[in-house]
């Protein structure tokens, strides 16, 4: 299958349809890259608008002892991490289909795969394993029958540089790795690309990195050009959002922003609702402060733009370890999810997200491990689900008005005419 610059719509009941997306003005070359993946139907009806996708964000696994992160301040459960996986694979696995009539497909239409999979402490400069520990971790993703999207986080870039990432059979693109799909009628979901624009990745006069120096040149003067040295937080300790202009940071880009609105924009006009997956955060209110990426400004004016109408239903994230949630003004959700590493094979950072016309549903085996009980977030709930074995939980996250996609609106209007044709019949 060829994967590179194109872009998923369901063109029918368990059929996948290709379209390119792939920006004018990108080489030839990174156009066509053939895969061995194998991608199977999504499982979704092409009316209801509703599926489900599995969610896990910074793997980040290591074959080393517990370290901590950078600040030294919190533990990091590196093959603890990796035996989180296996226990998310085995609790997809374990998922059935709650439909009767599709018992034969997969319940899942993919997994949201948010970044970091494998620590950088893997690449050549430490522990020289960087094939042998993203091998391990595909492996058990590739046990699903569904796909994995997986997405570009820092820790990828530590690992391989974007002439490397072109070559990876489980990414689209490597080098401009955004696009969008349509997994059920009504929904597009759009896979943002965090390090357009970075110090890390790019070739030394890669006019994406050059933007970096200057930029953070001029933002965070701690930085050096390569990265690498200087005290990147001295004097920063009161500089607010600038705190997000360090080399593990990215930003977007211009050209990467423009093909988002036009996206954005485009879902609206077609009454999609949109789902945006991003390594790194686009609203600052989504975690600490300090993770969000460098342009995130322009990228949440697009959420919230005209062209959009409220069609961004949530942004999805991960890279900030600690997890949050915020629910902002214009009704967006903004999910962090919380790393593997937190917590080894004692946690359960990890689950799936159900997707109807009027609610996102959060579900997992513990859903604290994967999306933090923040004051903001709405309160889990016990369930009983006979397609999910053992215990679970959920949080549902309400759809506001203004985000309805069409098919909603379809079943409203139908819905309306009914009962009005029964109160017609009852007055007669």
């Amino acid at each position: 299958s060829t994967f590179v610059g194109l872009y998923l719509l369901r063109a029918g009941r368990g059929q996948w349809q290709w379209r390119s997306s792939r920006p004018n003005n990108m080489p030839p070359s990174l156009s066509t890259k053939t895969s061995s993946t194998d991608y199977p139907a999504v499982r979704s009806s092409s009316t209801s608008g509703e599926f489900a996708f599995g969610i896990i964000a910074d793997v980040q696994w290591a074959d080393a002892p517990d370290g901590t992160n950078y600040a030294k301040t919190v533990r990091r459960h590196y093959r603890g991490a990796l035996n989180v996986l296996g226990n998310a694979v085995d609790w997809w696995l374990s998922l059935s289909n709650e439909d009767e009539d599709d018992e034969h497909e997969p319940p899942l239409s993919f997994i949201a795969q948010l970044g970091d999979l494998i620590d950088g402490k893997n690449n050549a400069a430490q522990l020289d394993q960087t094939d042998a520990a993203m091998k391990a971790a595909l492996d058990r993703l590739d046990r699903l029958p569904c796909p994995s999207v997986n997405l570009v986080g820092n820790h990828e870039l530590y690992n391989f540089n974007r002439k490397e990432l072109a070559e990876q059979s489980w990414l689209r693109h490597g080098d401009k790795e955004y696009y969008s799909f349509s997994p059920a009628e009504g929904w597009r979901v759009i896979v943002l690309d965090s390090y357009q624009i970075a110090l890390i990745g790019h070739d030394e006069n890669d006019p994406r990195r050059l933007e970096a120096v200057e930029l953070l040149a001029r933002e965070n003067p701690n930085v050096s050009p390569d990265g690498a040295d200087g005290d990147w937080f001295v004097g920063m300790e009161d500089a607010g959002y600038r705190r997000r202009f360090v080399p593990y940071n990215g930003g977007f880009g211009r050209e990467q922003l423009d093909w988002f609105r036009s996206e954005v924009a485009s879902a609206a006009r077609a009454g999609e609702r949109v789902l945006v997956l991003s390594h790194v955060l686009l609203h600052p209110k989504a975690g600490g402060g300090s993770t969000m990426a460098w342009d995130y400004e322009e990228a949440l004016e697009i959420v919230r733009s005209e062209e959009a109408n409220g069609c961004v239903a949530a942004v999805l994230c991960g890279h900030d370890h600690k997890g949050h949630y915020h629910r902002d003004e214009f009704g967006v959700h903004h999910c962090t999810f919380r790393s593997p590493l937190n917590k080894g094979e004692e946690g359960k950072a990890f689950g799936m997200m159900r997707v109807s016309a009027d609610c996102l549903e959060i579900v997992g085996p513990a859903v604290d491990d994967l999306l933090p009980d923040v004051e903001e977030r709405p309160w889990s709930t016990v369930i009983e689900d006979d397609a999910i074995p053992g215990p679970c939980e959920s949080i549902k996250l309400l759809l506001s008005d203004a985000n309805k996609s069409n098919v909603l609106r379809k079943e409203e209007k139908i819905r309306t005419s009914t009962e009005a044709d029964q109160e017609i019949i009852v007055a007669s």
